[in-house]
């Protein structure tokens, strides 16, 4: 599971009232056919079921003027592929961003994964990373988020190293007027950039699609829960599509 593999935060309310730009047609077009992607292929897939969850902590740095625009970000996930079959993987990714204003963030940061097969065997990942967040509108009564990472992987059992960009898009809209309940759906390809003796050919690797619910539970706890398809097109053998529960977590302090 080393390959096409680690976004999604919770949600947090809309606060922010002020005008702005919708999303143009040809975003929107990009979404529906890149949510619509895996499913086309899913009968000749091998599905499996798991679990996922996340703690994420994100906030300020202070200073003696209050607030700065220098951000934190610690998350640490759990992963379970295929229940029953002890294919595990756990991480732990810390980094620091710099707001530069109207929603746009630069990040830097690292993250060590720690992965287990079928088999028992065992192989560490470290991994950095590089990324611009911004806000890119309003549609339907909803924000839509997006980001650009792009990483760079050493693993443990190649000497490759790997180069990924991964593309995410989130929108979040409040369920019902005045509410603390949002519906949650993001979406995010993962693009191999060159090809790796750990983890194949370069192109298309896989495809996250995610809908749930997000609860605001107090100015500084969040909660998400749903469903994330995970489709991995595999190079010389049957795609995989794995279906997992998600439950995450997110501190604001």
């Amino acid at each position: 599971m080393i390959r096409k593999s680690s976004l999604s935060g919770p949600s947090a309310r809309l606060r922010d009232q002020r005008p702005e730009r919708t999303v143009a047609p040809v975003v929107r077009i990009a979404i529906v056919a890149l949510c619509l992607a895996p499913w086309t292929t899913a009968l000749s897939a091998e599905n499996t079921a798991g679990a996922w969850t996340t703690l994420t902590t994100t906030g300020n740095f202070q200073t003696e003027q209050g607030a700065s625009a220098w951000h934190y970000w610690v998350d640490s996930q759990a992963r379970y592929f295929d229940l029953g079959s002890g294919i595990n993987q756990y991480l732990i990714r810390p980094a620091v961003g710099y707001e530069f204003g109207s929603g746009l963030t630069a990040w830097v940061g690292y993250a060590r994964f720690r992965t287990r097969n079928r088999s028992g065997n065992v192989a560490d990942e470290n991994r950095y990373w590089q990324q611009l967040s911004w806000t890119a509108g309003r549609w339907y009564g909803g924000r839509v988020s997006m980001r650009a990472r792009l990483e760079q992987r050493s693993v443990s059992i190649g000497s490759d190293l790997g180069l990924v960009l991964r593309l995410a898009t989130k929108y979040v809209r409040p369920v019902g007027p005045r509410s603390n309940t949002n519906l949650v759906m993001s979406l995010e390809p993962f693009v191999d950039l060159k090809s790796t003796d750990w983890g194949g050919d370069a192109g298309l690797g896989q495809n996250r699609f995610f809908v749930g619910l997000g609860w605001q539970l107090s100015d500084s706890f969040a909660l998400e829960a749903g469903y994330m398809n995970q489709y991995i097109w595999a190079d010389s053998s049957a795609d995989r599509s794995n279906h997992f529960g998600v439950l995450n977590f997110r501190l604001t302090p």
